[in-house]
């Protein structure tokens, strides 16, 4: 019960803030600086998403508080790298090796943060006194952790079953997996808290969209077998996966941020489609119901998350801890699907390799069958004194013992052998007696 009371109050305060705590500003021309943001009028922050993505900057205001606790403002989000902090006219310094960009303050005065991005106007606003601040700060490392090394361990197996079972379903699924944590990594700042240059971070994360296409596509087709069932389905989505890997070089090229926007929707519109693709073959085994609810929560709590909030829509609220959930869930599940979905193909191909071994003895009998209707009739065309020959031939005797018994001569015996080869089609004494044997049985 207590794990749980944990759980719940690490999910609920995590990230969320007294709103009476923070206000912000809307600074639509970008030109208020920290001395005259002071005269603007603030309004209390509601909700995270301010709107739509924007260009604008935007100000947030901790007022003064009589309290001795040092705070933490951070801001949960790698897309906040030029946010800067004052207070008293001065510039507040970001604190160091930090997931994510982080003031420390007295509440003696007012904290003015001003923050603009490009990408979007969703902000995770995190306040907290310094001691909650490093306590939940503890909890959620160890979280990453978990999942991290949980991700690891999947990734390790999938590879080893693919080493025994040769099934390159458990390759593709590894690889998926790894695109998907590198996304946790990097979102979760662990780059930021190593000091990574946030160009670097950047196209870190592009060359990750490009992966998780191409593993996403190749895992979906290899496990539901799409080639059996949606044929043509291969053909559209390479075009998809060639259009994201030309959006992310068209990003690089012109740094447009239209681009990354519609990048973000073609990579979710691809895995919606194979997650669309396999509630249509919900019915056909086990491992396709689990493939389509291990799915379903990171998927959507991703296009809600990476698509809707660029609008200024949220259907779902959603917030990193919800999609590391769904990633986890999703581990766990498509861990499961992928060995029900090779047990199921043991199984069947277990079942070919008796049915081909079954034909394989039935055409073996017909084929013996065919072949001994024309010996037969071969032996019915010899005559009277080749059959008394071939009888002594197969018994193993000589041509002269078969001479000196019948009372003929040895070339006459040499005839009469010769014209027996030639209707039975054979050149041995040897293949005489396969026939022979063959007659018997």
């Amino acid at each position: 019960m207590k794990l749980k009371l944990l759980f719940i109050v690490l999910f609920y305060t995590g990230f969320i803030f007294s709103q009476s705590e923070v206000y912000y500003f809307k600074d639509s021309n970008s030109n208020l600086t920290y001395k005259s943001i002071q005269k603007q009028e603030f309004i209390p922050l509601e909700k995270e998403i301010l709107e739509k993505r924007s260009n604008a900057t935007f100000w947030f205001k901790v007022p003064s508080n009589e309290v001795d606790s040092t705070y933490i403002f951070r801001i949960n989000s790698i897309r906040a790298q030029n946010a800067k902090a004052y207070q008293n006219l001065k510039e507040v310094n970001k604190l160091e090796h930090e997931r994510y960009v982080s003031f420390k303050f007295s509440r003696k005065a007012p904290l003015y943060v001003k923050v603009s991005s490009n990408y979007s106007s969703y902000f995770n606003i995190q306040l907290n006194n310094e001691d909650a601040f490093l306590y939940q700060e503890k909890i959620q490392l160890i979280i990453n952790g978990f999942y991290y090394g949980v991700a690891f361990l999947v990734i390790f197996f999938s590879f080893f079953y693919y080493y025994f079972f040769k099934d390159r379903a458990f390759v593709y699924y590894s690889l998926l997996l790894a695109s998907a944590t590198l996304s946790f990594v990097i979102s979760d700042g662990m780059f930021d808290f190593f000091n990574v240059d946030g160009k670097n971070i950047e196209l870190l994360i592009l060359i990750n969209y490009a992966f998780l296409a191409i593993s996403s596509s190749k895992f979906a087709s290899s496990f539901l077998l799409l080639k059996n069932y949606f044929p043509k389905t291969k053909k559209a989505a390479d075009i998809v996966v060639i259009n994201i890997i030309l959006l992310v070089v068209s990003f690089l090229v012109f740094r447009n941020n239209e681009l990354y926007i519609i990048l973000n929707i073609l990579t979710f519109s691809l895995l919606l489609i194979y997650w669309f693709l396999g509630v249509l073959l919900f019915k056909k085994n086990i491992h396709t119901k689990l493939f389509t609810f291990g799915y379903v929560i990171l998927l959507f709590s991703g296009i809600d998350f990476f698509v809707l909030k660029n609008f200024g829509v949220s259907l779902f609220e959603t917030n990193p801890i919800n999609i590391k959930i769904g990633g986890f869930i999703q581990i766990i599940t498509l861990a499961f699907a992928v060995l029900f979905r090779e047990k199921n193909l043991r199984k069947y191909n277990f079942h070919m390799k008796n049915e081909i071994i079954k034909f394989s003895q039935e055409i073996r009998q017909l084929t013996t069958t065919e072949k001994e209707l024309p010996v037969i009739d071969s032996i019915a065309n010899l005559s009277i004194r080749e059959r008394e020959v071939f009888n002594l031939v197969v018994s193993g005797k000589s041509n002269k013992e078969i001479a000196n018994e019948v009372n003929i001569s040895v070339n006459t015996v040499k005839f009469h052998v010769k014209n027996i080869y030639g209707k039975l089609n054979i050149k041995s004494r040897k293949e005489a007696l396969t026939i022979e044997k063959t007659l018997k049985d």
